[in-house]
């Protein structure tokens, strides 16, 4: 059984290999010609209470990206400006908030996107996330009259693993599912009616997000006791219900006007300036506190006072001591805004000491949140925070989050603290493991954890003698695997030349090309076939891809393959498109085994020579290139139009370049008859730290100028097993 329920809310020519690379940056500014206003709403089957209590606002993480790749990013809904600033131009909002562990009884994960247009002026976008984990549940109702006693159901998968059994038998489960894992593996277990142990055990297959796994565990009534098992599980899903819909309600927050309202205020009497607080809060402020156990020595007129509500007497006297404060009209969007001026006239006027006020502001949701106001007045009197203060990583440079390293950065207060360290493990993890400080001299730091696991979520902590900072959280980058990398799988497609149909060899399944192309097609039209499988010589498996290049009335054609499409053939030019898609990760190299015997160059094409980089009788050139690009490149080899892959600042798609690789054989590479491993060190650019790369670009040719139609028609390149390295 399924049930579903739906929810909406608000050719010749080969490919160049580029012979250079050089950095950009490409960031968007923050003006714009409209701005986002965003809103988040939770499909949640908890109540408001539980879901207040968890603090999805605090979780919740936006990112605004477009084509080019991540042009925004906020943590927490304290954080998110009233609006957003944008260039005009197509945008996609993601959403994510909870908590995503491996397994839970009780931590859900929700995620929502929505795709929006700036076109001028502001857009009101509301994003509806629903619950992203797995689910899984008993039906305690089919245990009904089983002779079974201490039933276990174990339900997991590579990474978590969650067991219902007494007071979790009703329980739903939470999964988040490791990318590698498809399928969630059960047991069940216990002792039978003859008081015999039993376990059984079970896939449920290819599960979805967002969807509920009921297990009904009952009698099998075809069991003898010749064999099979006396039990029967059936299994039905169903697409998660929605029970409630919550609103993403930050607390109120108060923050201070170009200094940090979290650390103290210091100065040797006199020394001070005015300080201002800024206080802002979903719906309207009901009550705006301030309130101190030193309220005498303050000189305030009582314990607490509300602001809001305040005497004309009162306020006139708080006033004239230097404290003010307003409250401004609550926006279109439903936003209060408040500012509590704390004057240099009433600070200034303190005696030497040390003084605390609390200011607590209200919503009118019941939302509050006190916020210490710590006052520090002459020699002695200075307070001494956290010694380190943690940055959230990732925050401004995507590069400092990988699939198996994370730069943690941060500043150090106090350097007089012993053993200063930050403090990283797996989420979950008993053991911390430690990257220690020790011997920074400088305020700000930077410390790369190594050896982290792909696609985990992980907890670090400050640590120093007497003082352990609150855990902050990342999740590495998952790997990407390259489809095809082994170049075992090889399919033909019918295309249409000149010179009628004819069947094209291309690297892949099926009936058309997938992730891998060649220049096969452009070739077609001469009755040749530049790239195929190969069992000459191969890594692992049964093949390689051999790339040999040709040549047919004088014109070269090279062998090649890259990842894309061969658009068409322009008369005996190509038209292809570079690029597939990519999962973003940042590998430091591409590794691949090949083999490359060029030949002695004997074509060369009119008006191309100041193009090369040889002249005829000189060995052919071969090349492999990887780039990592926010969007496709399109490639042209006619003259009238040529568009090769961009190489300098300037060219038309340049800035979608994120990263580089190339290794160029002059020469043969490889012993005679087998492969030869070879690595291919990628570059970022600057424009990495903020442009998420989308696509991948693997290029190898056998003549790398055979975009120029020059080179030679013996050269051969064989590769096999390409493979992305996260070091």
């Amino acid at each position: 059984m399924k049930s579903f329920k739906y929810y909406m809310a608000l050719t010749a020519g080969a490919v160049l290999a580029a012979s250079g690379f050089q950095s950009c940056v490409s960031e968007e500014p923050f003006g714009g010609d409209g701005a986002l206003r965003v809103k988040m709403v939770i499909n949640s089957d908890l109540t408001r209470a539980e879901t207040d209590d968890i603090d999805l606002g605090e979780s919740t993480v936006l990112y605004i990206s477009n084509s080019k790749g991540l042009v925004r990013k906020y943590k927490g809904l304290g954080e998110i400006p009233d609006r957003i600033p944008l260039r005009a131009g197509s945008y996609l909002a993601e959403a994510w908030a909870g908590d995503s562990v491996s397994a839970s009884f009780d931590k859900k994960f929700y995620q929502g996107e929505s795709r929006f247009e700036i076109a001028g002026g502001d857009v009101d976008v509301t994003l509806t996330c629903k619950i992203a984990n797995v689910v899984t549940s008993i039906n305690t109702s089919t245990l009904e009259g089983l002779s079974v006693s201490g039933l276990k159901v174990e339900v997991g998968h590579s990474r978590g693993t969650l067991t219902f059994a007494d007071e979790t038998l009703e329980s739903k489960g939470y999964f988040m599912m490791p990318n590698a894992d498809k399928d969630l593996a059960y047991t069940i277990s216990g002792t039978n009616g003859d008081g015999k142990p039993f376990s059984l055990d079970g896939v449920i297959p290819g599960v979805k997000k967002g969807h509920e796994y009921v297990l009904n565990v009952s009698s099998n009534p075809t069991y003898d006791e010749f064999g099979g098992s006396f039990l029967l599980i059936t299994i039905d899903e169903r697409e998660v219900l929605v029970e409630s819909e919550v609103a993403i309600l930050g607390r109120p927050s108060v923050t201070g006007v170009e200094f940090d309202a979290a650390r103290q205020i210091f100065a040797e009497r006199g020394g001070f300036t005015d300080k201002t607080f800024k206080i802002k809060a979903f719906g309207n402020l009901s009550h705006l506190y301030l309130s101190s156990e030193q309220y005498s020595a303050l000189g305030l007129p009582a314990r607490e006072l509300d602001l809001m509500s305040a005497t004309d007497a009162v306020a006139a006297g708080l006033r004239a001591a230097g404290i003010d404060w307003e409250v401004l009209p609550t926006s279109s969007k439903g936003i209060s805004t408040a500012y509590l001026y704390v004057k240099k006239e009433f600070l200034n006027a303190l005696p030497d000491g040390a003084y605390e006020m609390t200011v607590t502001p209200h919503d009118s949701y019941g939302k509050y949140n006190p916020a210490r106001i710590r006052i520090g007045v002459g020699e002695g009197y200075q307070i001494f925070d956290d010694p380190v203060v943690l940055d959230a990583v990732a925050q401004t440079d995507l590069l400092d989050l990988r699939a198996r390293k994370a730069v943690v950065s941060g500043r150090i207060i106090n350097h007089g603290v012993a053993g200063l360290a930050v403090e990283y493990r797996e989420s979950g993890a008993s053991q911390w493991l430690s990257a220690s400080l020790e011997g920074v001299s400088t305020e700000r730091f930077r410390v790369t954890l190594s050896n982290l696991t792909p696609g985990t979520r992980y907890e670090y902590r400050a640590v120093g003698e007497g003082f352990t900072s609150e855990s902050q959280f990342f999740t590495t980058e998952s790997v990407f695997v390259i489809p095809n990398a082994s170049f075992e799988e090889w399919g033909t497609y019918s295309a249409k030349t000149m010179l009628g149909n004819k069947n094209v060899i291309f690297p892949g399944s099926g009936s058309e090309p997938t992730f891998w192309d060649s220049g096969n097609e452009g070739a077609a039209t001469a009755n040749k076939t530049l790239t195929d499988k190969s069992t000459d010589m191969f890594h692992t498996g049964a093949y390689s891809a051999r790339l040999a290049s040709s040549s047919a009335l004088g014109i070269l054609a090279a062998g090649n393959i890259f990842t894309g499409d061969y658009v068409k053939t322009d008369g005996t030019n190509g038209v292809l498109s570079f690029g597939r898609p990519y999962n973003g990760s940042h590998p430091d190299k591409v590794a691949v085994w090949a083999n490359y015997r060029p030949g002695t160059v004997d074509v060369i094409k009119d008006g191309n020579q100041g193009y090369l980089e040889f002249a005829k009788g000189d060995s052919d050139h071969g090349q492999i290139y990887v780039a990592l690009v926010t969007a496709p490149v399109e490639i042209r080899t006619n003259p009238s139009n040529r568009k090769l892959f961009p190489m300098k600042s300037g060219d038309e798609d340049f800035d979608k370049v994120v990263a580089y690789g190339q290794v160029t054989w002059k020469e043969a590479f490889g012993p005679d008859g087998s492969l030869q491993r070879v690595e291919v060190p990628l570059q970022y650019n600057n424009r990495a730290a903020t442009s998420k790369p989308l696509y991948l670009v693997i290029v190898c040719c056998a003549s790398k100028f055979g975009d120029y139609f020059s080179g030679s028609s013996s050269s051969v390149l064989y590769i096999d097993d390409f493979e992305l390295i996260y070091e």
